[in-house]
């Protein structure tokens, strides 16, 4: 719908008030996104958090809420909203709409859902800062999304939180859910300045990189750089070859750093695959020959 359209929708609904809802509460999602239905519901339902009272939701504002929950469509990152906003956690609906949203989680943004679990660990009576079996399912739906996820300063906020909760456990052992994040991270499609931020953050926890899934996630970390620069090589033109190859070096020095092993197995999973990959581009194999020269063969006998 244009912006015209919009405003008109805006404006009747903020005449007609609450009742509007049930003007678009079968057909919103012809001309209105999620977010679009959520704005405006915020503008035609106000609560009375600010006076500390609570008002019976109306049967229109209920209906609504279950409606954009269980859409299809694609839901973004502040999609917690009205679940925050008009219900409290011991509200049945409440328990509803979270079994709405984990059924239908392949149409929420990683962070809503990342969200939602960390709505889930608040609310529980005590070992809020734990890791339990509910709440980490939450975060398996999650990590089901996460390759459409960028390592933005929220979702990195969101990675602080999971490593936090998987590695505060009160018992000396080191907690189960520890192992199955890492294998959530590195089998997913997870951006590599996620991996990288979860190495460094292992790197404060020195019993941690003896752990062995700090050499899992090296690998991972490594493969996904393979993944990058060898599409970032097919996309861009010859005038950016320069900038790419430094953003190689900057990845080397971090694999040196945080992986085992990490500058030669960058060596060898990145560099080379580079050059085979492109081996065509002639301006691109001279530069590489001169910022990561090939080591010499070794003589035949």
């Amino acid at each position: 719908m244009d912006t015209c359209g919009l405003e008109f929708i805006f404006r009747l609904a903020r005449r007609l008030g609450i009742f509007s809802l049930r003007i678009f509460m079968d057909n919103w999602q012809q001309f209105l996104t999620c977010e679009q239905l959520q704005q405006l519901i915020v503008l035609v339902a106000p609560t009375d958090q600010d006076d500390g009272v609570t008002s019976p939701l109306t049967p229109e504002l209920v209906k609504i809420i279950q409606a954009f929950y269980s859409s299809r469509l694609f839901h973004n990152e502040d999609s917690c909203l009205l679940l925050t906003k008009y219900l409290k956690p011991s509200d049945d609906l409440y328990g509803t709409v979270v079994a709405t949203i984990l059924e239908n989680a392949e149409h929420y943004n990683t962070e809503a859902l990342f969200h939602l679990a960390q709505l889930q660990a608040a609310n529980r009576q005590r070992c809020k800062d734990v890791m339990d079996a509910d709440v980490f399912a939450i975060v398996t739906k999650a990590f089901d999304n996460i390759s459409q996820a960028s390592s933005s300063e929220k979702m990195l906020g969101y990675i602080d939180w999971l490593f936090k909760m998987c590695t505060s456990n009160r018992r000396r052992s080191l907690s189960p859910f520890y192992a199955q994040m890492i294998s959530l991270m590195c089998g997913s499609g997870t951006d590599q300045q996620i991996l990288l931020h979860v190495l460094q953050r292992m790197e404060s926890q020195k019993s941690l990189m003896l752990h062995s899934s700090s050499a899992e996630l090296g690998v991972a970390l490594v493969h996904r750089y393979r993944e990058h620069f060898r599409k970032r090589f097919g996309e861009c033109g010859h005038t950016a070859y320069s900038s790419v190859i430094s953003e190689m070096h900057r990845a080397r020095r971090e694999c040196r750093q945080f992986v085992k092993n990490g500058e030669p197995m960058f060596d060898s999973e990145v560099v080379d695959v580079v050059r085979t990959s492109h081996s065509t581009k002639k301006k691109l194999m001279k530069l590489l020959s001169v910022d990561f020269p090939e080591p010499p063969k070794p003589a035949s006998s």
